[in-house]
């Protein structure tokens, strides 16, 4: 059985409470290093509103980026616990792969936010879930589910398979690049099976897609050392 590290989510909610009071924290300390109480404070206090709320602004988007399940979490439940669901249907897939693959859950890389990450002496592959409802159409090369676009979402796909390319050519001068993956959850059968070579499949066959790949591009060695070095330096903190 292979080894998944982060699932379930642990100590989402007081992960965000820490977020939460460090911003407060912050906003007032900046505060009170700008503000003279002496004089009349609240007038230097609107002055000072332009670039307070540009701090927090950005503490705020930095938050999001960072713990973008605890946000749901606290905004809405009912789809935070949905993104559970679906989570716990492709982990339960993952878990039927041997020990060589190890899985990473819910992690931030770089500011971008990964939902599962399988590394393995076959490759790695970096899985991201579909957000909406409907049936997946290519029009004019553009991915659409349910009528909308979806072009953010295979895009940050891409663009998170370079980031890793580029640590991993760094840290272990291995040139992989790693397979992007789209899983449409809750459906049994997919009319388009790959976009701009994104593999999109149901969470069923998710782990026949990993399995049966023919050829083994890493080594034990660099496959085990690189999945540690991502959970050590990316992975939740405890």
């Amino acid at each position: 059985m292979a080894y998944i590290e982060g699932f379930p989510p642990q100590d989402i909610s007081r992960s965000l409470l820490r977020h939460l009071a460090f911003m407060a924290i912050v906003m007032i300390a900046t505060v009170g290093f700008m503000i003279d109480f002496s004089k009349d404070w609240f007038e230097q206090l609107s002055s000072s509103s332009v670039p307070l709320i540009i701090i927090l602004a950005i503490m705020l988007y930095v938050s999001f980026k960072v713990n973008p399940k605890g946000w749901k979490l606290m905004l809405n439940k009912q789809d935070y616990l949905e993104s559970l669901r679906q989570d716990s249907m492709i982990a339960e897939q993952l878990l039927k792969l041997d020990d060589s693959h190890y899985i990473i859950h819910n992690i931030t890389f770089e500011l971008f936010h990964i939902e599962f990450l399988v590394i393995a002496p076959k490759g790695i592959f970096l899985i991201e879930k579909a957000k909406g409802s409907g049936d997946l159409e290519i029009r004019d090369n553009i991915l659409f589910q349910g009528g909308r676009t979806i072009e953010t979402l295979t895009g940050n796909l891409w663009r998170l398979c370079h980031l890793v390319n580029i640590v991993l050519k760094k840290g272990y001068q291995v040139d992989v690049m790693p397979q992007p993956v789209l899983v449409i959850p809750d459906v049994e059968r997919l009319d388009v099976k790959t976009y701009d070579d994104i593999s999109i499949v149901t969470p069923t066959e998710l782990m026949s897609l990993i399995r049966d790949q023919k050829k083994e591009v890493l080594t034990t060695e660099i496959s085990q050392g690189f999945a540690f070095y991502i959970k050590d330096r990316y992975g939740p903190k405890k």
